[in-house]
C-alpha cells in the first residue's frame, strides 16, 4: 500500500468518524496541544485542509503550531480551522531556498510580505546550521521576531543554537528535536543560562528505554524542567501524516509516565502559556 493509499484511509476514517471520535477522544485520551505539525504542498495536493483538520482533531489535537513549504500550506489550514491552527513562517520560498534561505538578501522582504497575509506568531521550523547562524539575514530575521514578539523555532545543531541564543536572548526560541542527540547535561546548562529557551521534543533520541519507558535520567528532566517542553508530532512528509495515530499513541505513552500535572503541562499547558489565544 503506497503512502498516498494510506493517508487517504486515514483521512476516510477521520471523516467517518469525526464526531464519535471526538468525544471518545475527549473521555480517553489526554488533550494535545502540538509544536510541530507540517502541512507541506506534498501533502495538501491530496489531503485537503478539512481532512487534516479532521485527522487531527480524532487524535485529540486540539491546537498546533503549523508552518508549511511553501507557507500557503499554514496560511489554508489556518483559515479551516482558526481555532486549532497556530501560523507559523517558514523562510523557505521552495524546498531548494531551504538550503540558501540565510544568505538570502531578500529574506525580510520575503518574511514582511507573507507576516502581512496571517497573523503569524512565529518564524520556524527553519534549518540552519552551525555559523550558517551567523548571517545578516538571519540577524534580520530575528529583529523582526524581537519586534513583533514572534517566537522562533530552529532545526539547528549545538553550535547553530548557542549562535541563535546569544543573538536572541529575549525572544522564545523553540529548540526543534531538543537538538536530537545532545547530552541532556548540555540541554540543562542553556535552559538555565537562556530562560527563554523552550525544548520541542519531536522525534528527540534517547528519552526512551524499552518498551517505550521513558529512562530515569529523561523522567527526571522532564519533572524538574517541566515549563520548558513541548510535544510535537513533526508530520515532515507524508508517512508522517498517515501514521499520525502510532505517533500520537507513542506520545501519551511516555507523558502517561510522569506526574499528572506534569504531563498536561508538558502536552498542553506550555504552548497554551507561550501562545494564549
Amino acid at each position: 500500500m503506497d503512502t498516498m493509499t494510506i493517508i487517504h484511509r486515514y483521512a476516510l476514517a477521520a471523516l467517518l468518524l469525526a464526531a464519535s471520535a471526538s468525544v471518545a477522544a475527549d473521555m480517553k485520551d489526554p488533550l494535545i496541544h502540538d509544536g510541530h505539525i507540517h502541512y507541506d504542498q506534498d501533502v495538501w495536493q491530496t489531503l485537503p485542509p478539512d481532512k487534516a483538520v479532521q485527522m487531527l482533531r480524532a487524535e485529540n489535537i486540539h491546537r498546533a503550531l503549523v508552518s508549511a513549504t511553501p507557507g500557503e500550506g499554514a496560511e489554508m489550514l489556518y483559515r479551516e480551522a482558526p481555532e486549532l491552527v497556530i501560523p507559523m513562517l517558514r523562510p523557505y520560498k521552495n524546498w531548494r531556498h531551504r538550503y540558501l534561505w540565510f544568505n538570502d538578501p531578500d529574506l525580510k522582504d520575503y518574511l514582511l510580505e507573507h507576516l502581512a497575509r496571517a497573523p503569524y506568531r512565529g518564524f520556524g521550523e527553519f534549518h540552519v546550521f552551525g555559523e550558517d547562524a551567523d548571517s545578516i539575514p538571519v540577524e534580520e530575521m530575528i529583529e523582526l521576531a524581537r519586534e513583533r514578539k514572534l517566537a522562533l523555532h530552529p532545526h539547528t545543531d549545538l553550535e547553530g543554537m548557542r549562535i541563535i541564543l546569544q543573538k536572541a536572548p529575549d525572544v522564545v526560541v523553540l529548540w526543534a528535536h531538543g537538538g536530537f542527540n545532545v547530552p541532556v547535561e548540555t540541554l540543562i546548562e542553556l535552559l538555565d543560562r537562556y530562560p527563554m529557551l523552550i525544548i520541542e521534543l519531536s522525534l528527540r533520541e534517547g528519552m526512551l528505554g524499552t518498551g517505550g519507558r521513558l529512562t530515569p535520567q529523561w523522567r527526571q528532566f522532564l519533572i524538574d524542567y517541566r515549563s520548558r517542553f513541548l510535544v510535537g508530532m513533526d508530520t515532515y512528509k507524508p508517512g508522517r501524516w498517515a501514521d499520525l495515530p502510532e505517533i500520537a499513541a507513542e506520545t501519551r505513552h511516555w507523558l502517561e509516565q510522569l506526574p499528572q500535572d506534569v504531563s498536561a503541562d508538558i502536552a498542553r499547558n506550555n504552548l497554551d502559556r507561550l501562545f494564549p489565544r
